[in-house]
């Protein structure tokens, strides 16, 4: 069954449509889930793709409801994704175009648990940079957590910013955003609505990816989570995230 959901999920991907969950037919279990996740790296990796870091999501309580599970689930990101500050990144490049306010760390040691806190996992971070993530919602109907592991949470691309900023100083959870969709505030929130600071999350992934026999690597780029509200802009919009310290990441979608 699993060749099989890769294939499919590979298609989907390739050809920009939308797909039925996996749970529509047969249900899988987390531990499933991130197994096809596995596959699907691998896959990728074999048709060309780099992998340059990792991602969390569901990273608030009301995410983690929404999709019936108790905890943050963990996805790959591709060099094929990452784009510049101010880049036009393609809208016909996504089934269903969301985008998330993030902080973005850039990794200076390899770091993977079990037992990492964030104490321990700050010490192991070059600095961070405002982020955008673009994530590109493929399936219909009523997906669960396992689905979106399954499917890579959604993962399509991200936009980063720069310079990058030492954190070393600063109180992430306190870190504030403007989220701000055509020049227009949508929203504004701090650090502290990602599992009580950004870093938390960091050490959570060291902690899961170490339980998966992954870690992360020197150089990669971490997604903490979404800060704020996700927005949905249409063809041509611009989408722009000024932080408190970090500074801003803005992108358009021609």
């Amino acid at each position: 069954m699993s060749e099989a959901l890769v294939k499919e999920l590979l298609a989907a991907r390739e050809h920009h449509r939308p797909v039925a969950p996996p749970s529509e037919t047969t249900p899988l279990s987390v531990a499933e889930a991130y197994a096809v996740q596995d596959r699907l790296r691998a896959a990728l990796v074999a048709r060309g793709e780099r992998v340059v870091g990792w991602k969390a999501g569901f990273t608030n309580k009301a995410a983690q409801a929404a999709f019936g599970t108790d905890e943050p689930v963990c996805a790959f990101l591709l060099a094929s994704g990452v784009f510049p500050n101010r880049a036009e990144v393609p809208f016909a490049r996504f089934v269903g175009l969301v985008v998330e306010a993030e902080v973005a760390f850039v990794m200076k040691h390899d770091l993977a648990g079990p037992g990492v806190t964030p104490a321990r996992a700050l010490l192991a971070v070059a600095g961070a940079v405002p982020a955008l993530e673009l994530v590109d919602f493929r399936y219909t109907g009523k997906p669960t957590a396992a689905d979106l592991i399954a499917d890579n949470v959604y993962a399509n691309a991200i936009v980063v910013g720069a310079p990058m900023t030492d954190v070393a100083p600063l109180d992430l959870a306190l870190e504030g955003l403007v989220y701000e969709l055509n020049g227009t505030v949508a929203a504004t929130n701090t650090g502290a609505e990602v599992m009580g600071s950004p870093v938390n999350s960091l050490a959570w992934i060291a902690n899961h990816l170490g339980a998966r026999g992954l870690g992360l690597r020197a150089c990669d780029l971490v997604m903490s989570g979404s800060v704020s509200q996700l927005l949905r802009p249409k063809a041509g919009d611009t989408v722009r995230a000024a932080f408190t310290r970090l500074g801003s990441v803005s992108a358009r979608f021609p």
